[in-house]
């Protein structure tokens, strides 16, 4: 919760630094493409930023062989919410966390940013962000969206390193000997 809040903090200083300096510093990846684009970034909810891919990130093909796969369902609904959001940067972040009636539990959130320590999959333009912790425990999965009758969600499918789930295929646990 402090790192998200402090990661929107630190962004929105470095967007109206950006917006108000006569030169910016270059960037490995453009943050802003113009002033015209930086004043549209504030909008009445908050700050929009670009992501930016720092040297440190990895940024793979997806696959399961490479770490995390994106179904075509996945990648259907990341490009709808692209569109809709008008916002091409946009990723999707997987993390795990601990929790749920088997010890560990996935979220999923939207986000332009990236960290030092994560991972970028890409497939067919959309992509998934994970950090070095959570992407040892889903090594081998899949993002998909599922569709049911009390709602549609990303979730993570096919997870090799999990012994058992519950029955709502929310939380699992981890077989550890299959962590490397």
């Amino acid at each position: 919760m402090f790192r998200k809040a402090f990661s929107k903090a630190l962004l929105l200083q470095l967007n109206k630094s950006a917006c108000h300096s006569v030169q910016p510093r270059p960037l490995r990846t453009p943050v802003l493409r113009s002033l015209q684009q930086c004043q549209n970034n504030f909008t009445s909810y908050g700050v929009r930023t670009f992501a930016t891919i720092p040297s440190s990130a990895v940024v793979k093909q997806a696959s399961t062989e490479n770490g995390i796969d994106i179904s075509e369902r996945a990648i259907k609904q990341l490009k709808y919410i692209q569109k809709r959001d008008k916002d091409e940067d946009q990723l999707l972040r997987v993390l795990v966390d601990s929790g749920g009636c088997h010890g560990y539990q996935n979220k999923m959130e939207l986000t332009n940013t990236v960290d030092e320590d994560d991972t970028i999959f890409e497939k067919e333009g959309v992509k998934v962000v994970i950090d070095a912790v959570s992407l040892q425990f889903l090594r081998g999965s899949m993002v998909d969206y599922v569709q049911e009758l009390i709602g549609s969600t990303f979730q993570v499918v096919d997870n090799p390193n999990a012994k058992h789930s519950c029955g709502c295929n929310i939380s699992y646990d981890i077989d550890l000997d299959k962590i490397y």
